[in-house]
């Protein structure tokens, strides 16, 4: 897995992977994180996980504060 960080509406995450990810795919996956509100302590602690699609392709996504983990289906 690559690890790198990505800099997404003025916050930088560290964006975990196993597969080459286009941009527009890590933006979108991020885009839904922000509407899930998932970088927020207390949603973290109850969800962590996520079933995220970008286009036709489907995500396993995992969140841990500012880490995103982010496995293609």
């Amino acid at each position: 897995m690559e690890s790198m960080p990505f800099l997404h509406a003025n916050n930088i995450f560290t964006i975990t992977f196993e597969d080459d990810l286009a941009f527009t795919e890590v933006r979108s996956i991020l885009d839904q994180l922000i509407a899930k509100n998932a970088f927020d302590d207390q949603i973290q602690q109850e969800e962590g996980s996520y079933c995220l699609t970008c286009g036709p392709t489907h995500f396993n996504v995992w969140v841990i504060e500012m880490e995103v983990i982010i496995r293609r289906e």
